[in-house]
């Protein structure tokens, strides 16, 4: 029972850490059930992956072929597919698979040593399915009742562990997504603190600077390469940095700056972020500066449109081209197809986004960008 209750905090450990999963699962082979191998198979059905989040005693391919779907023509999982959720029972005995499927029993399961399987099912709706699958080997006895028996005790703590994994996964997705969004728009993000110093700033800013160095940061603060653009540019951080102590009104403020191998300027645009401590007080703020650089590509990430209008990707390429300036026969010439094609793809981008002309594509996805 001791054994039984720690186990149970492993599970729980796993749910807010997906790497501790591999470990659940050999504890639950080595440990508890005496298995050479086993399997947490987890199917979305609304998203249409597939992985095993945990496994134990099982080579790379076997993950690999499960995560491309090619277990819907295993003969154990299809078995697993039927069972009741939450009833833990052996399901695969190899000398009954021998004469049934003799074909199964030679490919997989008398080269793997695979006697006996038993399995469960944590969930098996239209969301998802997920389940547990162990196996021992031909010279191992068959899992008892008191096997089975175990396993359905934990099926509880597997639901309510799986469910906060998801939940946890579901956040990460959101996050990096959000993360790859932002950091493949031409506008980049720099947040300075009350001290001036650069506290955080996505990927595409260094970017920015690297290939414009009318802007640059010098001992972690932001320095414009012209002394009199510095100086005016010191000057707007002090003061949105320091207007709250100061009683000032002040809103956004913007300016470009300039380099001599750059013919256009850099455009920066300040916005100053108000902070409260846990009293509603306000206490000195950060800044957030805005970058764009009119020499830079729109670089939309095609995905992002394809979700948001539901285009097609030939026609995501084609309104992201057409953002960047290209014109319907500099696109067909970049993508290798006619004019007419291209044109075709147009009619179709107008009336996903609800415009009527190609300045509509264009004023749409810039202020799309600018706000994201």
């Amino acid at each position: 029972m001791e054994a039984l209750l720690d186990f149970v905090g492993e599970i729980y450990e796993a749910s807010y850490r997906p790497e501790h999963w591999d470990h659940v699962v050999e504890r639950l082979c080595c440990d508890l059930l005496k298995a050479k191998s086993g399997a947490l198979l987890f199917e979305d059905r609304q998203t249409r992956t597939r992985s095993m989040i945990g496994a134990y005693g099982l080579p790379a391919s076997v993950r690999a072929s499960y995560r491309f779907g090619i277990a819907k023509y295993d003969h154990t999982f299809q078995l697993q597919r039927e069972m009741p959720v939450g009833e833990a029972s052996q399901i695969t005995d190899a000398e009954q698979v021998r004469h049934d499927h003799p074909f199964y029993y030679r490919l997989i399961l008398k080269p793997n040593d695979i006697g006996f399987i038993s399995a469960i099912n944590i969930y098996n709706d239209d969301e998802w399915h997920v389940g547990i699958g162990l196996h021992r080997s031909f010279s191992a006895p068959p899992f008892s009742q008191e096997d089975c028996r175990i396993l359905t005790k934990l099926y509880p703590h597997f639901s309510r562990a799986l469910r906060i994994h998801k939940e946890f996964h579901r956040l990460r997705t959101r996050q990096q997504s959000l993360h790859e969004a932002l950091s493949r728009f031409m506008i980049g993000l720099i947040i300075i603190g009350p001290d001036g110093k650069v506290t955080y700033q996505i990927p595409v800013s260094e970017t920015l600077m690297a290939n414009h160095a009318g802007l640059s940061l010098n001992n972690g603060k932001p320095r414009a390469y012209y002394p009199e653009e510095d100086q005016q540019l010191q000057r707007l951080i002090k003061k949105l940095l320091h207007a709250e102590r100061s009683n000032l009104d002040v809103g956004t403020e913007a300016m470009g700056v300039h380099h001599p191998d750059r013919e256009m300027n850099m455009n920066i645009m300040l916005s100053p972020l108000k902070q409260t401590d846990e009293m509603g007080n306000e206490q000195p703020g950060s800044l957030a500066l805005y970058l764009s650089d009119p020499d830079s590509a729109l670089n939309l990430p095609a995905t992002a449109l394809q979700s948001l209008y539901r285009m097609t990707p030939k026609e995501a390429n084609v309104a992201i081209a057409l953002a960047n300036g290209l014109s319907p026969s500099q696109i067909g010439e970049q993508h290798g197809v006619s004019v007419d094609t291209v044109r075709s793809h147009l009619k179709n981008i107008y009336s996903k986004m609800g415009v009527n002309k190609q300045q509509d594509v264009i004023r749409v996805l810039l202020s799309s960008a600018q706000v994201s």
